[in-house]
């Protein structure tokens, strides 16, 4: 261990010492030490016998000394002691001085004379970061031009940094280069005359050219287009300083975008992510951009045998990107498929394809040629950001790039939702595509369209019961051809009119005024009161019939299409008297007939297709009516949506319809399972008869994808109730006796003798 001499005095400053202010009472202390350095030297200031509180930093210089600055605060009068430890066999050296004698400032040149690159980088890195916010210099003149003078010395003619479009929501795209050793950007900073303040920034780095440098494109903080100043950016690698030159003022976004950004992929999907990602504001911003100046679509089409390829399909989620398409190559000559991204490598997806045979038009009519088809989903890409143009590459095993491009993608889920119904033909889905590719994109749809449904408006013709037994809800989407013959039933029903409440749900609210001015003719006709629930937009089955539940009063529910017609008077209490859930009979159902008079429902059952998925079919489809099996009433596995009667502090209870299923398929076996889960047993009630014009109400629709929607229904339904639709299928075609409790209770089986075997049951089934 060194023993220090007792610490000599030096009176006043030596040629070693150098005191300047940084502001009224901020100084700067430079001691140089030209004796070697053992470790590490420190100095310590006190006055009046109090230690003060002081930032320093040691400073190597070209010759291999050390140069130890310190900056501190103080106001008081009387003399200053700093006190040098160095740890060398000199021991400590003291010196006096009195601060308030010091008139000179900082100089950048004097500070930085002799120090190497390293150690300017460092005294840099504080007098940008934690002195002006210890010391209070931030916005204080005279250091704000000692730090640019500082700054100006590591960077004489810095790089102009250009403010090229305003983003909204108080944010600036600015546009550099930066040296090639720069990794990434820790901090940003700006410094002009009205002071330094750090900048939330969001960085892209662009691949280096020939000359090392990178194109760096920056979103920062607003600030005055006319002040100018420098960008001071802190990196793990070192410090860039950049020139923000004045102007009158910083260009829109599309003037930009128009100039240089439809030429670059990669950037302009980056500033995509970054707007997306800002707020909702930005998000339409970009995808107004992408519109306002698509990029031109890219597709090889050959009538030779080498490659040729299409990407038609390339839809944006938060379950990831959604690729489809085709691509022909008869001679193997494909070695990968590569998605691009706003930065780094590109993505190999040529693994992650889906794919089924597809033909495509000849050179000579009627000529085809096959390819492959295929679907792909890509997770994470983008972080979900409406990227309506993304590229795709096909690299070939000689080393030759052929690139894809589609058209303008959509950005609305519900268009996205209908996109992705169509990516694969419904032939070729299995339940192992569908969850890898298809069902993460639609159950992302189906949740941004439920996060985004606004509050619905309520409409009245008429004054509703002031306490009705039942609330009848009926949902409406595009066709409304069975209104007038509905309305006309329910209002020739005497006890209808009196003890319910109608409520009719218009899931496709652009038709409102059309459908307003319809039912207000039918009240003034019939004089039956109603109501019209009118939803922000289209929510699809669920949602309507939830939103028109929420918006009931009756003790009981009756969720009943529109093309649903009684065949006489006294339906509804007639279904709602056989609700007993004392009994534990949660819902009833009604036999349902086509127009002909034969039988569309007499219950709901489960069965395994081929592929081992449960698909909802009814009892005796296509039987007469007076078919004795479908004549009696019993409990079954479930009903249809198409009317279904239960009690509404149940619905509410377990949740109403999910609207996970699409469009409108399955959402009734949920329920219906949901009811079974929660003890209480389902219904069929054949003794009401009601005409039911099977899917006239939906078959118009252009975005009804039967066979996709229907195997993704079907498929989701198996993933949530497999074991519970087993157990219930199970005790249904069982022996009586052996049929579980929560299944079918006892207390809900048919009182009256069983006139039919259980083979009769599943005798005559259609799907």
């Amino acid at each position: 261990m060194l023993t220090l001499a007792p610490a000599p005095v030096a009176e006043g400053l030596s040629p070693q010492l150098h005191l300047s202010r940084l502001s009224g009472s901020v100084f700067l202390l430079s001691w140089t030490i030209d004796a070697p350095v053992v470790r590490r030297p420190t100095i310590a200031l006190s006055a009046s016998g109090k230690r003060l509180a002081a930032a320093s930093l040691a400073l190597g210089l070209d010759d291999g000394r050390v140069r130890l600055v310190v900056a501190f605060r103080h106001g008081g009068p009387g003399e200053l002691v700093a006190t040098l430890a160095d740890h060398g066999p000199g021991g400590d050296i003291t010196a006096r001085f009195d601060p308030g004698l010091v008139h000179a400032m900082a100089e950048a040149g004097e500070v930085a004379r002799d120090t190497t690159p390293a150690a300017r980088r460092m005294l840099a890195n504080a007098l940008i970061g934690h002195w002006p916010s210890l010391f209070g210099l931030s916005e204080t003149a005279s250091y704000l031009t000692f730090l640019r003078q500082f700054l100006l010395l590591l960077a004489r003619k810095p790089t102009p940094a250009n403010p090229v479009a305003k983003l909204g929501d108080g944010k600036i795209l600015i546009e550099s280069s930066a040296p090639g050793r720069l990794s990434g950007i820790r901090a940003a900073y700006r410094l002009d005359r009205a002071g330094l303040a750090r900048l939330s920034c969001r960085q892209r780095l662009g691949a280096a050219d020939r000359t090392g440098a990178r194109a760096l494109h920056l979103i920062v903080d607003e600030f005055p287009a006319q002040a100018g100043g420098l960008l001071i950016l802190q990196g793990d690698s070192g410090l860039v300083v950049r020139s923000v030159p004045a102007r009158p003022a910083i260009p829109s976004l599309g003037r930009w975008w128009n100039g240089k950004a439809s030429a670059r992929d990669g950037l302009r999907s980056w500033l995509v992510e970054q707007l997306s990602e800002s707020s909702e504001q930005g998000r339409l911003l970009a995808i107004e951009m992408q519109r306002r100046l698509p990029l031109a679509v890219q597709n090889i089409r050959r009538n030779d045998d080498l490659p040729s390829a299409e990407l038609d399909l390339a839809v944006s989620t938060p379950a990831g990107l959604l690729l489809g398409g085709w691509y022909r190559d008869p001679e193997g000559l494909l070695d990968e498929m590569l998605l691009h991204r706003s930065e780094g490598d590109p993505t190999p997806i040529l693994g992650r394809l889906e794919r089924f045979p597809a033909l495509l038009p000849g050179a000579t009519a009627g000529e085809r040629k096959p390819a492959t088809g295929f679907a792909a989903l890509v997770p994470g890409y983008a972080g979900g950001s409406p990227v309506l143009q993304p590229r795709a590459e096909l690299r070939l095993k000689s080393g030759t790039s052929l690139f894809l491009r589609p058209a303008l993608q959509p950005a609305d889920a519900a268009t996205i939702r209908a996109r992705a119904l169509s990516a694969m033909p419904p032939q070729h889905l299995t339940s192992e595509i569908l969850e890898r590719t298809l069902a993460p994109v639609l159950a992302a749809c189906q949740q941004q369209l439920r996060e985004a449904l606004p509050e619905p408006r309520l409409k009245r013709f008429g004054k509703a019961p002031a306490n009705p037994s039942v609330s009848v809800v009926i949902p409406l989407y595009r066709v409304y051809d069975f209104l007038r013959v509905q309305v006309a039933a329910f209002a020739a029903d005497p006890i209808f009119a009196g003890e319910a409440e109608l409520i009719y749900v218009l899931d496709s609210p652009e038709h409102e005024a059309e459908v307003a001015h319809l039912l207000g003719g039918l009240f003034l006709a019939y004089g039956l009161p109603m109501q019209l629930v009118v939803m922000g937009r289209n929510g699809g089955f669920s949602a309507a019939c939830n939103a028109g539940a929420a918006a009931s009063r009756g003790e009981a529910l009756a969720l009943v299409n529109s093309d649903v017609i009684p065949t006489g008077d006294g339906w509804l209490p007639a279904l709602v008297r056989r609700l007993d859930r004392g009994n534990r009979i949660g819902a009833v159902g009604p036999k349902l007939l086509y127009d002909d008079g034969s039988l569309q429902h007499a219950g709901l059952f489960f069965k395994r297709d081929s592929k081992g998925t449960w698909l909802n079919h009814h009892y005796f489809k296509g039987m007469p009516s007076h078919y004795g099996p479908a004549n009696a009433e019993r409990p079954v596995p479930g009903v249809t949506g198409a009317c279904v009667v239960l009690p509404r502090a149940l619905f509410m209870e377990i949740g109403g319809f999910d609207d996970g299923y699409v469009i409108g398929d399955y959402e009734d076996s949920d329920l219906c399972l949901k009811i079974g889960r929660a003890g209480l047993g389902v219904v069929y009630v054949p003794s009401v008869a009601l005409y039911h014009l099977e899917r006239q109400s939906i078959s118009k629709s252009t975005d009804y994808t039967r066979g996709v929607a229907s195997q993704h229904n079907a498929w989701l339904q198996t993933r949530r109730w497999d074991r519970q639709i087993e157990a219930l299928m199970a005790a249904f075609d069982g022996p009586a006796a052996e049929l579980p409790e929560q299944a079918l209770p006892e207390q809900s089986l048919p009182r009256e003798p069983q006139f039919f075997s259980r083979a009769n049951l599943r005798r005559a089934t259609a799907a």
